[in-house]
């Protein structure tokens, strides 16, 4: 079943059109990777889904249009977005950031209950929870990243280029995260990602945008196989 469907989706910025007509289906409890170079569009496509740039075209979740919403209001309907640079508050604690993450949330108990959550899915944050944020490292800073977005208990995450500016080691143990999160809390998952190694191992289906254009979409499997992608996107 799919949770998001995107149809002939055409993005502006201004009287700049960035993305022209695209098709995208994601299905529920998946991990989709969109794969593309830098301009390509990648991180317009999410923008669009959050209604942050001039959008034509269909957008629905959950079988219900996104057209028209607010950003606030794409948000409270079940979709958190991680932009690239994480977007830390790095004046604040960890456990702060947490928080924030929750503040359209009433329930105490269950706040906290999910701030539990994240320290189980994360340690690391758990031992430095009265830590300014900005005192982290990048990577421990993307872990946040994903535990704060978490806090909106979404149905959806939209992650932008989780792997940027990380050491080899530590995107390896951001992606093991973003899997044992999509299989224990059922969250469907989006990836923009320029590093197509890592995304394709850990996705079920991908789809290649060029310019603006989907160009390839199948299992995650076969666009690993092909010999496009392979040159392209994984030098070899």
């Amino acid at each position: 079943m799919s949770l998001l469907a995107l149809r002939n989706v055409r993005a502006f910025y201004g009287p700049l059109q960035a993305l022209h007509g695209v098709d995208l289906e994601l299905e529920a409890g998946s991990i989709t990777a969109l794969l593309g170079s830098n301009g390509a569009g990648k991180t317009t496509t999410l923008r669009a889904i959050c209604n942050m740039v001039r959008v034509t075209g269909t957008i629905e979740f959950d079988g219900r249009a996104l057209n028209g919403l607010a950003t606030e209001g794409v948000a409270r309907r079940g979709i958190a977005h991680v932009p690239q640079g994480r977007g830390t508050f790095g004046h604040l604690s960890v456990e702060e950031n947490l928080q924030l993450g929750a503040i359209t949330r009433r329930s105490r108990r269950e706040v906290d209950a999910d701030i539990a959550r994240a320290f189980e899915h994360f340690p690391i944050l758990k031992e430095r929870r009265g830590q300014q944020a900005g005192l982290l490292s990048g990577g421990q800073q993307q872990m946040l990243a994903l535990a704060r977005s978490m806090m909106l208990r979404p149905r959806l995450l939209l992650l932008d280029e989780p792997s940027f500016g990380l050491a080899p080691l530590v995107v390896r143990e951001t992606f093991d995260r973003l899997e044992e999160i999509n299989r224990a809390e059922g969250v469907t998952v989006l990836v923009v990602e320029q590093n197509a190694q890592i995304a394709l191992k850990v996705a079920d289906r991908a789809y290649v945008i060029e310019t603006g254009r989907i160009v390839m979409a199948g299992p995650a499997a076969e666009i690993a196989a092909s010999d496009d992608v392979r040159r392209s996107y994984l030098g070899h």
